[in-house]
């Protein structure tokens, strides 16, 4: 026996295989680690290093959009990614922070009090992890696509909206949106001409990077092209998904060299920035506000709704670019598992000062198409960030903050989804009401935008469960009643309805069929509420047929005392001629 197969027999002797299944679904990792070559390295580096030159800046714009201290951005785009490696099922996704999930800090997580903010990463993991390990991934899917689009849309508003007031140089904007609007127009007198130009130019710089990435002639690949060519191609390329980083480089060298000349007050700049690697320590869960001291549960309670409004938009943001990645490159993701991966994630990012990180589009668009081969890109992305807090911190103070207020606007544009409206209208206009309600219930509050427009889709869908559409069909000498649902205790009454409008029509009609051929099962309200109308015909002498009807949903009628001989019986005729009824009413 070779080594290799006395290998394999000693790991199934220590390992039975209900644990290896076990290991490798807890722990993904378990699952492509062994097939690991220098191929997929030399793929994941490339591909880690690229990203990890778009999450240095983003992470310091996405923080000043949190309102948090530039460096807290940093501090949240390394950890995840880590950890995701091990955790992870997806290998395109990449965690960290995101401008959604910074306007959800800006809003619940208290950002004037960094350790509010801490205390919700932690808390957000430990919710996410108990649903993954109770197997509640199923949870998102309550909300539809047009509740996730009406609040992308409005989020990306919010977001584009708040930074004005750093483009234009202006000071002391509160950061509700309402009052922001209102005390951004108010004071736009008082904007700064440098901060305005700088910001204007780093946005058509930023947005013609990224139209000059997506020409055809850059990414299409072909074999005839000359070794200059592709190197041409791959530097044009590099340059765009870069821009991000250049940018901001090219704004700080150009920032740092007027103020060492005098000129300290021709930008506007952050404040201080706390050089070097965060520490390593417990979540403060209960902490000095003032003079006084906020107990565990005071801090739980002050963070409120975000504690189940964040972990909520994170999870859902998070599954949604994982799902979209893997049909694209034709592999599955386990929506439980992403659960646990992105609570484990905050959880222990929490130890280093991080605010709650879920899964960015634009970071893992470029990670796909950078060729990342397995979750182990993540390791270099994260040691990018690394250095950057190890030895460019100091150089960060440098950075306009209207350079990266350009860099989050020109980020987000592209995510309002105006497009989906058009198509809503030609499939099935009613759902542009719980688009329509959460987008403008979100400009009042997030959550109250989230939650109401949730509610209404769910009484849309209660509405078509509840009173299913009962399709009235005229043949012969016969009335059909088709009925286009399921049905329980709360639409049998419509359903006696329509069969006494059908019974008050003059003539009336010799007999009536009613196609169950939808239904699924009954329950026994419906079942007595059947006997009744069977009652009641009787009376009238209509005869009623039961057609179509499943044999789990026969044994519950014939159970409940309906005569076995009208169900499914003598309407043979009615429904082969189905296909070719003349519908009198709907």
């Amino acid at each position: 026996m070779s080594c290799s197969a006395l290998q394999g027999k000693c790991m199934e002797h220590c390992f039975p295989l209900p644990v290896k299944a076990f290991v490798k679904k807890r722990f993904p990792i378990a699952s492509w680690l062994p097939e690991y070559n220098l191929r997929k390295l030399q793929c994941d580096m490339i591909a880690g290093l690229t990203v990890g030159l778009m999450v240095v800046p983003q992470g310091l714009a996405y923080a000043q959009l949190a309102g948090l201290p530039q460096q807290y951005g940093l501090y949240s785009a390394f950890m995840g990614c880590f950890l995701y490696c091990i955790l992870g099922t997806s290998k395109d996704i990449t965690l960290g922070p995101t401008a959604i999930m910074s306007l959800m800090v800006s809003a619940y997580g208290k950002p004037e009090i960094p350790n509010y903010v801490v205390a919700l990463t932690f808390y957000t993991g430990i919710l996410l992890l108990a649903m993954g390990l109770l197997r509640l991934g199923f949870v998102v899917n309550f909300i539809s696509i047009p509740i996730v689009s009406g609040f992308t849309s409005a989020a990306t508003i919010i977001i584009a909206f708040s930074q004005l007031k750093d483009l234009f140089g202006l000071q002391k904007i509160p950061r509700k949106f309402t009052q922001n609007v209102y005390y951004t127009f108010k004071n736009i007198g008082q904007t700064k001409k440098w901060d305005l130009t700088l910001g204007l130019i780093c946005i058509m710089i930023l947005i013609t990077l990224r139209k000059v990435g997506r020409l055809e002639w850059v990414s299409r690949k072909d074999s005839s092209d000359s070794r200059w060519l592709k190197a041409a191609k791959k530097a044009v390329w590099l340059i765009s998904i870069s821009r991000n980083a250049l940018i901001i480089l090219i704004a700080a060298v150009v920032s740092s060299s007027l103020y060492q000349h005098g000129h300290k007050d021709i930008f506007t700049l952050p404040s201080r920035i706390k050089p070097g690697l965060p520490p390593m320590q417990a979540p403060a869960l209960s902490f000095q506000v003032g003079n006084a001291t906020r107990s565990t549960l005071e801090v739980f309670k002050d963070l409120g709704p975000g504690l189940a409004v964040v972990p909520l938009i994170g999870f859902l943001e998070s599954i949604a670019i994982a799902k979209a990645f893997a049909r694209k490159n034709r592999y599955t993701v386990d929506a439980s598992q992403e659960l646990i991966a992105l609570g484990v994630a905050n959880c222990l990012s929490s130890f280093v000062s991080s605010y709650p990180v879920t899964g960015s589009f634009s970071r893992t668009a470029v990670n796909a198409q950078s060729g990342v081969a397995t979750p182990a890109g993540g390791i270099f992305t994260g040691a990018i960030v690394l250095l950057a807090l190890g030895l460019l911190t100091d150089s960060f103070k440098y950075i306009p903050k209207a350079s990266l207020a350009a860099l989050i606007m020109s980020s987000v544009v592209t995510m309002i989804e105006y497009h989906i409206v058009p198509n809503i209208w030609k499939v099935r206009r009613i759902d542009l009401v719980p688009l329509a309600i959460t987008f403008f219930g979100c400009f009042y509050d997030i959550e109250v935008g989230i939650l109401v427009g949730i509610a209404v889709a769910l009484c849309i869908l209660l509405y078509y469960v509840v009173w299913p559409p009962i399709t009235r069909v005229a043949r012969g000498d016969y009335v059909l009643l088709k009925i286009n649902g399921n049905l329980s205790y709360p639409g049998v009454e419509h359903l006696t309805n329509e069969i006494q409008e059908v019974t008050a029509a003059d003539p009336t009609p010799p007999g009536i069929v009613i196609d169950f051929s939808v239904v699924t099962s009954i329950d026994f309200t419906v079942s007595q509420a059947l006997l009744t109308i069977l009652e009641e015909m009787e009376n009238k002498r209509i005869p009623m047929f039961f057609s179509g009807v499943l044999d789990s949903v026969r044994n519950m009628m014939i159970s409940s005392g309906i005569d076995s001989g009208i169900v499914n019986q003598g309407t043979q005729a009615v429904i082969d001629s189905i296909n070719s009824l003349e519908i009198v009413e709907n």
